[in-house]
C-alpha cells in the first residue's frame, strides 16, 4: 500500500515511557478498540493524491494475500505491538500495544496534524474495512475534527463501506488482477463496490497494479468495468496504472514497453488513465 518508514532509522518501534516513566500500553480489546499497526506522517506516494502530506493510520488485518504486498506485518488481524510517531516525519516511534482505543488513535493523529499542515488522513492497511464498525467510528471521529479522510481499500467489503461512506472524502480502490496479484477477486464484487463508493459522494479513483504477466483480456475487462461505472457519474473515474515494484514473491517489474502498451490499451477503452509508480519508494520512504 502506502509509505511506511525511513531506512535511515532502526527497524521496529523504539520503546518510550509516558509521563510517569511507565511503558505506554493500550487497554484490552473492546467495542471501541481498533487493531493498528502504525500511525505516522508521510508523503503520499500513490495515485491521485501523490505528493500530498498525510497522516497514515495503518490498520491490521487483510482478507486477501497479494503476492506483491509490501506490508506483510499488517496482514494478520491480531493484537500485538504497534508504533506511533511522536514528531511528524521524524520516525521517533512510541511503542504501544494494539488494539488502541478510538480516542487514542484520534489523539495520535491530532498530535501530528498540529505539527505540520496535512492534506488528509489515510486509512490504510492491510484492509481497513475488515474492521468495519470500528472504522465507521474512527472515520466519524476524524470527520468531526474536519480532517478529510481517504480510504485505501481492496474493494471487496461492501457493507462496511456503505456504513462509513458518509464520512469519507476520498476512496482509493485497488482493482485486483489475478494475473498480477495471484488472488481471485470477483469482478462483480469490485464492480458493485465501485458503484457504492461513487454513491457515497467521495472522490473515487481506481488503482491497478500491472506486472510483466498481466493478462490482456483480464486487463481489458477491468478497465471496461471502470468505464461502464463512470457512465452515470458527473466525471469519469480516473484509473492509475501502477507498475509493480518487485517485493516478496513478485520479483520482476514490467518493462517500459509493457507499461506503454498497457497505457495505450487502457486509453482506447477509458479516457482518464495515468501511469504513476510508487513514488514514495523512489524518495526512500519505504
Amino acid at each position: 500500500m502506502s509509505a511506511a518508514g525511513d531506512p535511515a532509522t532502526p527497524p521496529g518501534p523504539v520503546p518510550a515511557p509516558d509521563a510517569s516513566g511507565a511503558p505506554v500500553a493500550s487497554p484490552g480489546a473492546g467495542p471501541k478498540d481498533i487493531l493498528v499497526s502504525e500511525i505516522f506522517s508521510a508523503i503520499q506516494g500513490e495515485a491521485a493524491l501523490v505528493g500530498e502530506r498525510q497522516v497514515f493510520v495503518r490498520l491490521t488485518g487483510c482478507n486477501i494475500r497479494c503476492r506483491y504486498c509490501d506490508q506483510p506485518e499488517a496482514l494478520e488481524r491480531r493484537p500485538g505491538p504497534c508504533r506511533t510517531e511522536v514528531t511528524a516525519g521524524r520516525r521517533d516511534w512510541l511503542a504501544e500495544t494494539s488494539p488502541l482505543s478510538i480516542d487514542r488513535v484520534v489523539e495520535a493523529v491530532g498530535r501530528l496534524w498540529a505539527q505540520v499542515p496535512h492534506h488528509s488522513v489515510s486509512l490504510t492497511g492491510g484492509e481497513p474495512l475488515l474492521q468495519g464498525t470500528r472504522v465507521e467510528k474512527l472515520a466519524s471521529a476524524f470527520a468531526a475534527h474536519r480532517w478529510p479522510v481517504m480510504l485505501e481499500t481492496n474493494g471487496t467489503l461492501l457493507p462496511p463501506l456503505r456504513k462509513a461512506g458518509g464520512d469519507l472524502a476520498y476512496v482509493s480502490m485497488d482493482l485486483k488482477l489475478r494475473s498480477v496479484d495471484g488472488e481471485t477477486v470477483a469482478h462483480t464484487t469490485q464492480s458493485r463496490f465501485l458503484a457504492a463508493a461513487l454513491d457515497t459522494g467521495a472522490t473515487t479513483w481506481v488503482k491497478v497494479v500491472i506486472g510483466p504477466d498481466t493478462d490482456l483480456d483480464e486487463f481489458d475487462a477491468a478497465i471496461t468495468m471502470v468505464a461502464e461505472a463512470s457512465a452515470g457519474s458527473p466525471s469519469a473515474v480516473e484509473v492509475f496504472l501502477q507498475p509493480l515494484t518487485p517485493f516478496g514473491a513478485a520479483t520482476t517489474a514490467p518493462s517500459p514497453g509493457q507499461v506503454l502498451d498497457l497505457h495505450e490499451r487502457a486509453l482506447r477503452i477509458h479516457p482518464r488513465v495515468r501511469v504513476v509508480p510508487q513514488t514514495h519508494k523512489a524518495i526512500g520512504q519505504l
